[in-house]
């Protein structure tokens, strides 16, 4: 009765049998019989459909339990549990979870005595999908078809389905068309033509033809599928919302007859706002309130399909934005109305986003989810300046700025606001140390694989093993989670609150030389468009630049020719074509607010290409370049402008962490190579010496008290040991990226050959994620730190990012691969301004302007000294000199003082006694 109430959408009476079902059973069997494993994952289904997914992944780890108590590990019912928590990762928006228990699925099917081929096509079914949303279309379509022939017809149809929507992704349109029938054709073979299965296949193939353009077949099958919906006289479900949902596409595609341009707007604002009432059915049909807010109470709201509601949510808000660009000219009234109304949905969907971001746990899951909402957070800005641009209230601004936060290091943030969330909650230390622990052991493993697999011959055991074992590492840390959020409400309320900075908040956290400037690149659209917002302590502005790709060439061309590693021979055309690339970045980058920053210190937080470029290089005028250009005479914006950088405001503004006052005690390694050759990601890679490095340690333990490790003694395991109990960690060695997996991008300490991988002298980011640094400065003086890809929405993900996610609150970092010697001087200097108590950024600037003047015209050259860059808090680390000058000084007045008390008393008692 349960799976046939459930199959036909009534999951409220499905519920009911299931339950009534699993009470009989448990009278029978008692509490903890395997045989109780098939009812829970039944329920866990359907508590998946109806929204309530904590729910559903509680009955699954129930099932999972009792299969395993009944038949170990490797029964093929786990498969089908590990199915159905994939299927609810997927619609809580986290992709990564979801691909983990479908390949975790796959595994145990082809574990069994007798693999059955049908089972794990149908495994495989779930990962392609996941490809298919992950816009990975080639890896999708090899699997599809290496299993399509191996899967039974009721799967058939699910590729077919599956290759028709790759196709039409891929504008190949006519084999779109076949497959999408091919899918229509199967269905009504296998099962009935008033089957709910065979209507749900006429959506897609409407949806299809109406994206075409070919409206009237478009109509003639959604009357075939409503007609087959409308038997069961369902208001609520996928099945009614995707009806809903491709009437709302038809109407939104419908073509206009007219050739005058007023009637042709006046139609099709009506029609967009036809398209708009469907999609706001589709919504209703999942569950989701007809009066929205953005303070919607999201504890009290279960959504059938959270993919389905985001979707329909950025239609709605998509739709209201053409309407106001049709009727923009026309009726300013309506105009600001139809923003106003874009907005609200935009707001809304970037808060279930949000909240979909905060209930995954891991932090590439999150990085992920970011990544590919990108589009809606840039959409909520675009709308967001309109509105600001009509009404100018700030309320707009505030908007487009939170979600320029959120384009940002959203996952850094979320992980250390979670942190802070357990310092200020009544968690037990022990269930800390567990995840932890957990944390350390998931590394460990992961790096074994990524190892394995990167090596000449993998050896396939040794993979299954050890993805087997962070599989369900990585398991235990989810139900760690859940099980916190659900016992520990305090910790569950400080989780979930939004924590954000508004701009007034940084704007009074700001001193009065001091000036923040945040950037939005949008290279999505086919124009560029740069958004840039200013924050001083009394003033806030927000603009926007059309931008044309010419200026992202400047971009490269600035970053290219000062990471060059050919520096030595930069011929005058390139230096000049450097300087007219820096001043028109000075010129969209910087003149729209010169007259406010004046000489401030600018805390700079960059963008997507614009994260590869130091500030401190562009010019405020161009030189003469008919002349031969000299680097020392340039007018650098670092001449004028103190510069420090972060990833976000959220992060330098946002989260005051209760970590240790951080010691004044260095500790400093420097490896020596030997031209040694080491395997890196299956390529031969030569660790050249760096001589520099080891005069550059030995000179800022003359300033500084500094725990020296050099030479062989520069290795991991004095590293792990020595952390976690000093002030600054200075490393000076090469350090190597990965672009592709950037948590195993790495530093090479001295190469030892141990196999061990807390000891094999490569450290990684994933090994720094797990360290609790006291730390308040980390220096990375090392190769290539900072030149890692660049992810969309999260900026250079790069070694530097793991200090952060430790706790370190400041970095000091390279761009690029700086020349020893030139380094060896910069970084001297610096500690010796950061000595007598200038702030972090202001040291390194003294530093940089030190050495360019006393450089001569060749040494000048930006490649040398224009590489390392200030991120994070800046606040001093010593106590100035002038500290000390005015307290010895006070000291002497008040001793001076004291004297002539004492003597006017003296005098005064002599004179009494005369």
């Amino acid at each position: 009765s349960g799976i046939k109430l459930n199959s036909d959408g009534m999951y409220s009476e499905a519920l009911d049998s299931f339950l009534l079902s699993l009470d009989i059973r448990k009278k029978i069997y008692g509490d903890d019989d395997f045989r109780l494993a098939s009812m829970y994952n039944a329920i866990s289904i359907v508590y998946k459909n109806s929204g309530l997914y904590d729910l559903a992944i509680e009955n699954s780890l129930n099932a999972e339990k009792a299969y395993i108590k009944g038949y170990g590990e490797n029964y093929r019912g786990i498969a089908g549990v590990y199915l159905n928590i994939g299927n609810i990762y997927k619609n809580k928006l986290n992709y990564n979870d979801a691909l983990r228990y479908y390949n975790q699925a796959v595994i145990v099917y082809l574990n069994q005595d007798k693999v059955n081929s049908i089972e794990v096509a149908w495994a495989y079914y779930s990962i392609a999908e996941i490809y298919f949303r992950l816009y990975k279309y080639n890896e999708a379509l090899n699997i599809i078809f290496s299993q399509l022939e191996e899967a039974d017809e009721d799967t058939q149809i699910l590729y077919y389905e599956l290759l028709g929507a790759i196709y039409q992704e891929l504008n190949d349109f006519s084999n779109a068309s076949l497959y999408y029938n091919k899918a229509i054709e199967l269905s009504i073979q296998l099962y009935s033509e008033n089957d709910n299965g065979v209507a749900y296949e006429y959506l897609n193939y409407a949806s299809f033809l109406s994206n075409m353009g070919n409206v009237e077949q478009a109509m003639q099958i959604l009357n075939k599928a409503y007609n087959i919906f409308s038997q069961t006289e369902k208001k609520t479900g996928i099945n009614i919302s995707e009806y809903y949902r491709a009437l709302g596409r038809l109407m939104e595609n419908k073509p206009i007859a007219s050739k005058d341009i007023q009637t042709f707007k006046r139609q099709k604002y009506k029609n967009l706002e036809e398209s708009v009432n469907w999609y706001k059915k589709a919504l209703t049909a999942l569950n989701f309130p007809e009066e929205i807010s953005p303070n919607m109470n999201w504890d009290t709201i279960f959504l059938i399909s959270k993919i389905s509601c985001v979707d329909m949510l950025k239609s709605v808000a998509d739709k209201y934005m053409l309407m106001a660009q049709i009727i923009e000219n026309d009726d300013k009234n309506i105009y600001r109305q139809s923003l106003i109304n874009a907005i609200e949905y935009y707001k809304v969907t970037g808060h279930l986003l949000q909240r979909a971001k905060k209930e995954i746990s891991g932090d590439d899951s999150k990085i992920l989810l970011t990544e590919l909402e990108q589009s809606t957070f840039i959409k909520t800005i675009q709308a967001s300046y309109k509105a600001f641009e009509l009404t100018q209230n700030n309320e707009y601004l505030e908007l487009a700025f939170n979600n320029a936060e959120l384009l940002k290091a959203g996952s850094i943030f979320d992980k250390l606001s979670d942190q802070m969330a357990r310092e200020n909650s009544l968690v037990p230390d022990s269930l800390i140390q567990k995840e932890h622990l957990l944390n350390t052991r998931i590394t460990t493993y992961s790096e074994i694989l990524f190892n394995e697999t990167k090596s000449a011959n993998p050896d396939s055991a040794k993979v299954a093993k050890a993805d087997s074992i962070i599989f369900h590492l990585k398991k235990q840390r989810s139900e760690l989670n859940d099980y916190l959020v659900e016992n520990y409400k305090d910790y569950y309320q400080l989780k979930y609150s939004d924590a954000s900075v508004t701009t007034a908040d940084i704007q009074k956290k700001l001193k009065k030389n001091e000036a923040v400037i945040e950037f939005v690149l949008n290279e999505n659209d086919s124009l560029p468009e740069l958004y840039s917002f200013l924050l001083t302590n009394s003033e806030k502005q927000f603009i926007k630049q059309e931008i044309t790709p010419s200026f992202l060439d400047q971009i490269q061309t600035v970053f290219h020719f000062m990471s060059n590693s050919r520096y030595m021979f930069t011929k005058n055309e390139d230096s000049k074509d450097f300087c007219i690339a820096s001043h028109i970045l000075y010129q969209k980058l910087i003149t729209p607010f010169k007259t406010e920053i004046g000489s401030k210190k600018l805390i700079i937080i960059p963008d997507g290409k614009l994260s590869y470029i130091p500030f401190d290089a562009l010019l405020e005028e161009l030189p003469d370049t008919n002349a031969t250009i000299n680097f020392s005479q340039l007018s650098y914006l670092l001449k004028n402008n103190c510069i420090n950088y972060s990833y976000s405001t959220n992060l330098l503004f946002g989260l005051q962490t209760s970590r240790h006052k951080p010691n004044k005690k260095v500790l400093a390694f420097a490896p020596e190579y030997t031209t040694e050759t080491v395997n890196f990601e299956n390529q031969q890679i030569y660790l050249t010496p760096l001589p520099g490095v080891q005069r550059e340690v030995e000179l800022i333990a003359n300033e500084i008290k500094t725990k020296l490790f050099k030479g062989n003694d520069a290795n991991e395991i004095n590293f792990r040991n020595h952390v976690e109990k000093f002030g600054i960690l200075h490393l000076a060695m090469h350090a190597f990226i990965n672009d592709s997996l950037p948590a195993f991008s790495r530093f090479a300490f001295v190469q030892n050959g141990d196999n061990q991988t807390e000891s094999d002298g490569w450290l990684n980011t994933a090994d720094i994620y797990n360290l609790h640094l006291n730390a308040g400065l980390t220096v990375l003086s090392a190769c290539n730190t900072g030149s890692g890809t660049l992810r969309k929405g999260e900026g250079v993900m790069s070694l530097a990012r793991g200090f952060l996610y430790a706790g370190c609150p400041s970095i000091i970092m390279t761009l690029w691969e700086v020349e020893d010697n030139s380094g060896t001087k910069i970084m001297s200097t610096f500690y010796q301004h950061l000595r007598k108590g200038k702030s972090k950024d202001e040291a390194l600037r003294l530093a940089k302007l030190d050495y360019l003047q006393n450089a001569n015209s060749r040494l000048a050259h930006p490649h040398y000294w224009l590489g390392y860059v200030s991120i994070g808090d800046s606040s001093p680390l010593f106590l100035s000199y002038d500290f000390y000058f005015f307290s010895l000084l006070f000291l002497a007045l008040a001793g001076i003082t004291t004297e002539q008390i004492i003597r006017i008393r003296k005098a005064r008692k002599k004179r009494a006694k005369n």
